[in-house]
């Protein structure tokens, strides 16, 4: 054996621990350039379910994850994406909303990393695709943006426990996620917030427009209404005389034709007027008189009470209290009512409810009747002015529209309306500051 045949072994395992090294190198190559793509990838997807698609679809080329879960939550709105293989389910939810599993998740906020002995013993508690008898490896995941948790993440593998690099991995593929679905959250917040605004604004715009309108016009039409009516007043005193006269007998027939006649002017005027003076009420409801400290309880029994002719029953917790201005709470209310009263069940229906009740973000104050409710195409006209189901029975329909306008401008309130057949709810929620 010559001196240079007795290191070839050593040279052999060398070679071949080089050899392997260098599939390493060339597989973490591989999976660092899947994992840059696929951040990549995320960052350009508009919608949550487009991100959830791109990552279920993608995972795979730079980790080996079977099924995930990803909980972000954001200004008190949760996203909950889960998926297993490349099917993909996206839940936009409240908080209060969340299984028992993804609460308790949010809530401790901790990183745990289970083998297959631990992974069997909590199966159980696990929810969905997670719970697969297949899985070997589990890692749950808080994702961080600065020194916030805006995510968590659960991860199962079918092949192999993870380790420290798929732990890396997963915790990049997890952030990229969770910082672009809060990305998205806020686009959404922000854009339902800015159409909010710019539809306040054109509704503000046009009471604007509608109360310089119906001011012009009732104006012009006030005066010669008057006067129709003081003139019917007179011709039909006149008349009376003339009735009264001796010789008048013979025309006593004709004389009651032409009182009717004059009569049924005047009524007519006077209709006319009260239209024209409710008409007014557009513009004048809508102007913000003093706030004042308000127990609510008392003042719903007063507004209940002013409005004889309805059976209210009212409902209020004992030392709610709003500071708001009393006659444009009257006023709402008094639209409400005097709706329930022509279109719902207060007439032979039963009593309508009046009811306040307080929430974690709001108060909100409910007039309830038993009446037919709206049919799906008059439901979103309920607040537009000269929208009623009885224009030829004596309603013109601005009292929805006075309603919204008051609230809006004089209480800082949002109005809401929820019909069903057979049950009418009108609610006015009062944000808490």
């Amino acid at each position: 054996m010559s001196g240079g045949d007795c290191f070839t072994p050593v040279e052999h395992t060398l070679d071949a621990t080089a050899q392997r090294e260098a599939v390493l190198d060339a597989h973490r190559a591989v999976r660092f350039d899947g994992l840059l793509q696929l951040i990549e990838e995320v960052q350009r997807r508009r919608s949550i379910a487009e991100v959830a698609q791109v990552v279920a679809t993608r995972w795979k080329h730079c980790a080996d994850v079977n099924s995930w879960r990803l909980l972000c939550v954001y200004a008190g709105h949760c996203a909950l994406v889960q998926a297993q293989a490349s099917q993909t389910q996206v839940q936009e939810l409240s908080p209060d909303q969340l299984e028992t599993f993804d609460a308790q998740l949010w809530a401790q906020r901790r990183p745990h990393h289970w083998s297959a002995k631990a992974l069997a013993d909590q199966r159980p508690q696990l929810p969905g695709a997670l719970a697969d008898a297949r899985g070997v490896g589990f890692s749950m995941l808080p994702l961080q943006q600065g020194a916030s948790t805006i995510g968590m993440l659960c991860v199962l593998s079918h092949d192999k426990p993870f380790d420290l690099l798929d732990r890396k991995f997963n915790s990049l593929v997890g952030g990229a996620m969770a910082t672009r679905i809060l990305a998205i959250l806020t686009e959404q917040r922000l854009t339902a917030e800015l159409m909010q605004a710019q539809r306040q604004l054109l509704e503000q715009r046009q009471a604007g427009i509608m109360g310089r309108l119906v001011n012009g016009v009732a104006h012009e039409i006030n005066m010669p209404l008057g006067v129709q009516i003081s003139a019917c007043d007179a011709l039909a005193g006149m008349l009376a005389e003339y009735k009264a006269l001796p010789g008048a007998l013979h025309a006593t027939q004709d004389l009651q034709d032409i009182q009717d006649a004059v009569a049924l002017v005047a009524q007519q005027a006077r209709r006319a007027a009260r239209i024209v003076k409710r008409l007014k009420q557009i513009s004048a409801a809508s102007v913000a008189g003093p706030r004042l400290p308000t127990l609510l309880r008392e003042e719903l029994e007063l507004i209940a009470q002013s409005h004889t002719g309805l059976q209210i029953t009212t409902a209020c917790p004992a030392g709610l209290q709003l500071t708001l201005d009393r006659n444009a709470l009257a006023t709402v209310l008094g639209e409400l009512l005097d709706n329930a009263h022509a279109h719902g069940g207060g007439q032979d229906g039963g009593p309508v409810q009046l009811l306040a009740t307080e929430e974690a973000t709001r108060i909100t104050i409910r007039v309830c009747d038993r009446g037919p409710g709206f049919a799906p195409e008059q439901h979103e006209h309920f607040f537009e002015p000269f929208f009623t189901s009885r224009l030829n029975q004596g309603h013109i329909g601005i009292g929805g529209y006075i309603a919204q306008n008051v609230a809006r401008d004089a209480l800082a309130a949002v109005l809401e309306l929820q019909s069903v057949p057979g049950y009418t709810t009108v609610a006015l929620h009062f944000p808490k500051s």
